[in-house]
């Protein structure tokens, strides 16, 4: 699992970092922690790959934790937030975002477990995964995170990840449904692309950063760059 944690106080983002490690190596949790001072970072670093869960600070320089958290919903609405606060007067605004907990700074490692043993059974429960059918009749699992782009040729479905490509049936719109819009999205008929990997848009096409191109339907050009760039902030 991949988590951040994002505090303008370098101190204590460290602190937070060592006893997330630590309490995760001794709970037999396979982890990164990464640190983050501010919101852009964050955000350049989830485009390249979603984290699971960010531990994130409510007063994080001039940004408000709670706005950065509300943007981390809605482009990543699979991401778990864990709120961690020198105060307790934000505790019921933050959870107008469904924080899954809201720890005062200087944790001990007691309040911590509870949220480590919920991230792993959620892990283990549902997972960002697809369920894909392939042709031989056995179901596939396909790490959402992994998932480059989707393409149809004639009946099947081509599932191009990071490191393979996984053939299945069914149809690109059954695919789309059950994909999350705001990270993935229909370009062509016959392509669904994720934005986290998309470098650029061109005329007609989505250059990702692997040096791929997934086609972009011409009376779709407007609306994918609209998207892409609400996506990546540009």
């Amino acid at each position: 699992m991949r988590f951040a944690v994002c505090d303008s106080n370098v101190a204590d983002a460290q602190e937070l970092v060592v006893k997330l490690q630590h309490l995760a190596s001794d709970m037999g949790l396979s982890c990164t922690v990464e640190s983050f001072r501010g919101a852009r970072p964050l955000f350049e670093a989830m485009k390249k790959a979603p984290f699971h869960a960010v531990f994130l600070e409510t007063e994080i320089g001039g940004t408000v934790g709670i706005e950065l958290a509300r943007r981390i919903r809605y482009y990543h609405e699979e991401t778990e937030i864990v709120f961690v606060s020198a105060k307790e007067e934000y505790a019921l605004a933050a959870y107008s975002v469904f924080p899954l907990g809201y720890l005062l700074k200087h944790v001990d490692r007691k309040r911590l477990y509870p949220i480590l043993q919920r991230l792993m059974r959620m892990q283990k429960q549902t997972g960002p995964s697809l369920r894909c059918l392939t042709p031989d009749g056995e179901e596939a699992l396909i790490p959402r995170d992994e998932l480059l782009y989707v393409e149809v040729i004639g009946n099947r479905l081509f599932f191009h990840t990071r490191h393979d490509t996984v053939e299945g049936i069914g149809t690109l719109g059954g695919v789309a449904d059950a994909l999350p819009e705001r990270q993935f999205y229909r370009a062509h008929r016959n392509f669904i692309v994720n934005l986290q990997y998309v470098q650029k848009i061109g005329h007609y096409y989505f250059g990702l950063q692997n040096g791929e191109k997934v086609t972009v339907a011409k009376n779709r050009y407007t609306e994918a760059k609209s998207v892409f760039e609400a996506y990546s902030g540009a």
